[in-house]
């Protein structure tokens, strides 16, 4: 818990570093694609690396571990938000270069850039990460993939801002990936870059297969809805969609939460739906599943805040 004078006083000193956009009490609800969550105690958009890690010190220093926020495509926030620091890299830290068949990415930038730009350059290798929302950083912690593929794949080293401010590099031995996690998930730090290694090919074809692979994500999921993404990981051997819907789940709701009619593992929110809301539906559409196969869904999304 954060009193609001401790609040007040970390705000004023982050708001002292150059670089660095500080706000009290900002609803969070602005800035994940589910639309919901409650306020931030401050929240942080450091416009580059060294801001970064100047907010990281100051923030440790207060004994503040800070939530470091990409797009927050993959989260929950609790209606009551977030006591302490939020730090929001999207929309700044969003540089992408190649270097040869390297791409140098800052941890803000968007799959869909990444994808798109290294497309551009003649480097395939992100195709599988066509149409996943979110940031390299966020899709770096937990090893975000779809289409066969995964980020930790195509990673060489991953930089990280730690809580002195200091830059650390990882090789990708040192990340330890597995399905939807790595070992930055967790960690007292924030992804600033990262190096992929691609392939060379062909611009338009590299186009050609990132427009196949939208065309069935659009096709299999409510991309017009706002949502988390994929609720739930997928169990040993199966689905977690297919074992929704075989349960009913499809069409259920809590409020303005519902499972999507069009992929079971997603839940929308069709206009005013709260965490609460979204929380209670999870907990219902887990049980169904657990009684009709006797498996037990695991999240996939963050949980984040406190309750109301």
């Amino acid at each position: 818990m954060t009193s609001a004078s401790t609040a007040t006083k970390l705000a004023r000193d982050l708001a002292r570093v150059e670089g660095v956009i500080v706000t009290e009490d900002e609803l969070l609800s602005r800035h994940t694609s589910f639309g919901i969550g409650g306020p931030a105690d401050v929240f942080v958009v450091p416009s580059d690396a060294r801001a970064l890690g100047e907010a990281m010190r100051i923030s440790s220093d207060a004994g503040i571990e800070p939530l470091i926020l990409g797009n927050g495509t993959n989260l929950i926030v609790r209606d009551s938000g977030v006591r302490g620091v939020v730090v929001k890299i999207a929309g700044a830290l969003d540089h992408i270069a190649t270097e040869g068949s390297l791409a140098i990415v800052e941890a803000g930038a968007t799959l869909g850039s990444v994808c798109f730009s290294c497309a551009q350059k003649g480097l395939a290798g992100m195709e599988f990460a066509a149409g996943i929302p979110g940031t390299l950083g966020g899709a770096l912690v937990m090893n975000a993939g779809a289409n066969g593929g995964e980020i930790g794949e195509v990673t060489k080293w991953v930089e990280i801002v730690t809580p002195d401010g200091s830059v650390t590099r990882l090789e990708r031995e040192d990340l330890h990936f597995e399905y939807r996690q790595s070992s930055l998930k967790g960690a007292e730090a924030a992804v600033v870059r990262a190096a992929l290694r691609l392939e060379p090919d062909q611009p338009t074809e590299i186009h050609r297969r990132l427009c196949d692979k939208i065309a069935v994500r659009c096709a299999r999921q409510p991309v017009s809805l706002a949502s988390a993404g994929c609720i739930f990981k997928r169990p040993n051997d199966d689905f977690a969609g297919r074992l929704l819907e075989e349960a009913g789940a499809k069409g259920m709701r809590v409020g303005d939460a519902a499972v999507s009619s069009k992929h079971a593992n997603f839940v929308v929110n069709l206009g005013e739906a709260t965490a609460a809301d979204v929380l209670k539906l999870i907990e219902n559409v887990r049980g169904l599943v657990y009684d009709k196969s006797g498996v037990v869904l695991e999240p996939e999304v963050c949980i984040v805040g406190e309750e109301a």
